[in-house]
């Protein structure tokens, strides 16, 4: 006989936190929601959106049911997070004017905390894998219907998407894509089909964005997700058709035209950058966009006659020392290398193909995450923020049962 479901008050609380965190990436996707009420139009933004299921989240904890339902449940690499996290306050309480970045970093820990135990339970580890594809899958329909002609994969369209910029985009797109290549490849029944759409549709977002740092993440990610399964052989074959059909199609050699004059500018960015750095080299001058954007311009314009409005370096460990100094930076980097290195030993420690194949597309994940902040920032990228996290969160969660 078949056990029961719950459908006490416990059941029902973990079911309104998945429909309220399903709720929140659409909202995220949209940027906001709109309604009317009593003859008022009222606005949703993403960002209150979220600090609101935090808020409700933290609120639950207060109560026994909550605590027994939704427990924080604390992991090693949390400890470096949180001085991190503390840091980035502290360089803006010391040093900046702006908390706005502070307050998304903050409230994106706490959403992939909370997934982290929402799906955390052995028959919900699969969930966070649809709501990372159907979040995919969503962008991917919205840019579609919006600029039809995408599918004629021109550069100049990448211009005119509504979602986010392309370079943000791509970034989502490349980070998910070895999470769903590998339960393609080694998930169980629906969930190996559901990812069979999820993964292409990750792909044909990063032709759309013609982001050379998502393509170069997304061909990263599919390698080291290949050197976990057995034929090692003949996925890299297929890895090197699926690569010069692509080059065929991107005609990357073309790329550069319109983008050769902010190329060029890369280099005194970061000189600019490390300048400003060196002015506040303990804490730095301020966590997040606006702070750097406040000084930025004129600090370009002293070394190089002219002026540059930036929000950031397009650089994330040089954004960290400018924005959070040497303690920052370096609890940043103790943080990511703890992940890191939990991330490898399950990967090693994987026994079957299914988990293995699991743990490297989690490593693969971490990785793309990795090598693609060395030219794009997320965490100042505050639609990107919270999904960023989630895919964290995924990639701390063990293989399914069935798997």
């Amino acid at each position: 006989m078949p056990p029961r479901m719950n459908t006490g008050p416990t059941s029902r609380v973990a079911s309104f936190f998945l429909g309220a965190l399903a709720a929140l990436l659409v909202i995220v996707v949209f940027g906001q929601v709109s309604f009317a009420w009593t003859g008022v139009d009222l606005r949703l933004p993403y960002k209150i959106a979220e600090r609101a299921l935090v808020l409700l989240w933290i609120g639950c904890l207060a109560f026994p049911f909550g605590r027994t339902t939704l427990p924080y449940r604390f992991r090693p690499p949390d400890l470096a997070l949180v001085l991190f996290a503390l840091a980035a306050a502290l360089s803006v309480l010391l040093g900046g004017g702006h908390w706005g970045d502070v307050r998304n970093l903050l409230a994106a820990i706490a959403i992939g905390w909370l997934a982290r135990t929402l799906f955390g339970a052995p028959h919900r580890r699969g969930l966070l894998l649809h709501y990372l594809g159907g979040t995919v899958v969503l962008i991917l329909v919205r840019e579609l219907i919006a600029q039809p002609d995408l599918l004629l994969l021109r550069e100049h369209n990448r211009y005119g998407l509504v979602t986010g910029n392309p370079n943000m985009l791509g970034f989502l797109f490349a980070m998910t894509s070895p999470l769903f290549l590998a339960a393609a490849l080694g998930a169980h029944r629906a969930r190996r089909r559901a990812a069979g759409l999820y993964f292409p549709a990750a792909v044909l977002g990063v032709l759309l964005t013609f982001s050379r740092t998502a393509a170069f993440g997304l061909a990263l990610g599919a390698v080291i997700t290949a050197l976990g399964l057995e034929r090692r052989g003949r996925a890299l074959a297929w890895g090197a058709l699926a690569l010069a059909l692509f080059l065929a199609l991107q005609r990357p050699d073309l790329w550069t035209g319109e983008r050769r004059p902010g190329d060029a500018d890369r280099p005194r960015i970061v000189r600019t950058s490390l300048s400003l750095f060196s002015d506040a080299p303990i804490l730095g001058i301020g966590f997040g966009i606006n702070n750097i954007e406040e000084r930025f311009p004129a600090r370009y314009e002293a070394l190089y006659g002219a002026r540059l409005f930036r929000f950031h370096s397009a650089n994330q460990l040089v954004d960290l020392l400018v924005g959070t100094g040497i303690i920052g930076t370096a609890l940043a980097l103790w943080w990511a290398a703890w992940v890191g290195r939990d991330a490898l030993s399950r990967r090693r420690s994987a026994h079957g193909r299914p988990a293995r194949i699991h743990a490297a597309g989690q490593l693969a994940a971490l990785a793309t995450i990795a090598a693609m902040s060395f030219a794009e920032p997320p965490l100042y990228h505050g639609k990107l923020l919270p999904i960023l996290f989630l895919v964290l969160a995924c990639t701390e969660l063990p293989a399914n049962e069935d798997e």
